[in-house]
């Protein structure tokens, strides 16, 4: 397409040119169409939707809702009935609302973690590069995401469907608030409600059972890309720990952000009761894991000499990022420390 385009302009560019040289009107009305046409060619080339109206009609009185969000305000239907998430975190949080998507983005597959509560949904692309056309084709009319993801791409998803982006993608630990938007949107605030409830009360039970974890010190570390890197209490995971109420090594308390790289010799960094480690060997590259924990440096932390590191999933503690996933790590600490709790 873009090589016709090419072949069209270089065409016009010749045509010109012999016009010129005769002069006369006919030259100066042949420039101006020219660059209509190359303003038309041009315009549909940066538009992966052509055939669609540039604006969508707007809904019926008394059938929608106004929902701020990210990216401004968005009539959505009272009750939508085909919905695409382009985030997986929406997906976890409109499952969680008894919601089932039509579509959704994935990253080579869908999360194990959320069973066969995914079957059915079609796939719309990979991660932050949704396909346009597949999402037209499914009709939708709610796209839920976030504006990290898919804010560029806003404009275009809202020709096709009323779409709600929350600011984060919940990896710096607003899970919760990203999780009430999706419920508001889905006029589903009662139900999140309740989800949410839930989920306080399975933090509680596990407080309730857990010595002193107000004095337990824990860190989540993962390995990948050849580096080390250590998940704050500002990350979705350690919000989720914060949750329960372990406390962070003094040299983590006034980290920033929601990850931040170690080098080799600040390995003492994670020293403390218990570690969380997060190591994926199709996703970590050329990191040379023997080595790091054959490290003299590794083997002097405190929880490597107890024997408390325990390996997690790296999709549900890191890629997670909404109310499933975060009653997943409430299993996975319960089953740590052999404790029972209410079902998720």
């Amino acid at each position: 397409m873009l090589l016709l385009w090419l072949v069209l302009a270089i065409s016009l560019a010749i045509g010109i040119r012999r016009l010129r040289i005769r002069g006369g009107r006919r030259f100066l009305w042949l420039s101006v169409s020219a660059c209509l046409l190359l303003s038309l060619l041009m315009s549909c080339a940066s538009d992966p939707l052509p055939n669609l109206p540039q604006q969508r009609s707007p809904l019926a009185k008394g059938t929608f809702l106004s929902i701020e969000h990210a990216m401004g305000t968005s009539q959505v239907p009272i009750q939508a009935q085909r919905v695409i998430t382009v985030d997986t975190a929406a997906l976890d949080a409109a499952l969680a609302l008894g919601v089932k998507p039509v579509g959704s983005v994935v990253y080579s597959q869908f999360p194990a973690y959320l069973g066969d509560q995914t079957e059915g949904i079609a796939s719309v692309g990979e991660g932050t590069q949704p396909n346009l056309e597949t999402i037209l084709s499914l009709k939708p009319d709610l796209i839920l995401g976030s504006k990290i993801s898919s804010g560029k791409i806003y404009k275009h998803l809202d020709r096709i469907a009323p779409t709600v982006l929350t600011e984060g993608s919940g990896r710096e630990g607003e899970w919760h608030e990203n999780f009430r938007l999706f419920a508001k949107a889905l006029n589903k605030e009662s139900a999140g409600r309740q989800v949410l409830t839930d989920y306080q009360q399975r933090v509680k039970a596990l407080q309730q059972q857990l010595v002193e974890v107000d004095q337990t010190v824990v860190s989540v570390v993962a390995t990948g890309q050849g580096q080390i890197g250590l998940y704050t209490s500002n990350s979705f995971s350690g919000s989720v720990l914060e949750d329960i109420g372990f406390d962070r090594p003094s040299k983590q308390k006034n980290a920033k952000g929601y990850a931040v790289q170690i080098a080799r010799e600040d390995l003492d960094s994670l020293n403390g009761d218990l570690l969380f480690l997060i190591h994926s060997p199709q996703i970590s590259g050329s990191f040379d894991y023997d080595g790091f924990v054959s490290d003299p440096l590794w083997s002097k932390l405190s929880a490597v000499q107890n024997k408390k590191i325990y390996e997690v999933n790296s999709e549900v503690w890191t890629a997670g990022r909404n109310i499933l996933a975060a009653n997943q790590i409430l299993d996975d600490i319960a089953q740590i420390f052999s404790i029972s709790i209410s079902p998720s």
